[in-house]
């Protein structure tokens, strides 16, 4: 995974954020498929498969919310609108 892309509470010891920008260098500098983490939520998942990330990698995002199936299913149908429409 690449990341910590937006922040996380889970990883608070990983250090700055590299954000959009850096996700999409690193997803361009690379050969293999990237996959973003860190702070990735349904609302902006989008945008890291639109930087260059092949999927995304979540945990508070599931695991905090009150329903945890809608999360996934908000996180899925966000990722996928992403890649049909990058």
């Amino acid at each position: 995974g690449v990341g910590d892309v937006y922040g996380t509470p889970s990883k608070p010891d990983a250090g700055e954020p590299i954000g959009v920008e850096g996700l999409a260098e690193i997803a361009r500098a690379v050969s293999i498929p990237v996959v973003a983490i860190g702070g990735i939520r349904p609302d902006n998942a989008a945008a890291a498969i639109r930087a260059g990330a092949s999927g995304v990698a979540v945990i508070s995002a599931v695991v905090g919310a009150p329903d945890p199936e809608a999360a996934a299913r908000r996180l899925r149908e966000a990722v996928e609108r992403a890649t049909r429409n990058p």
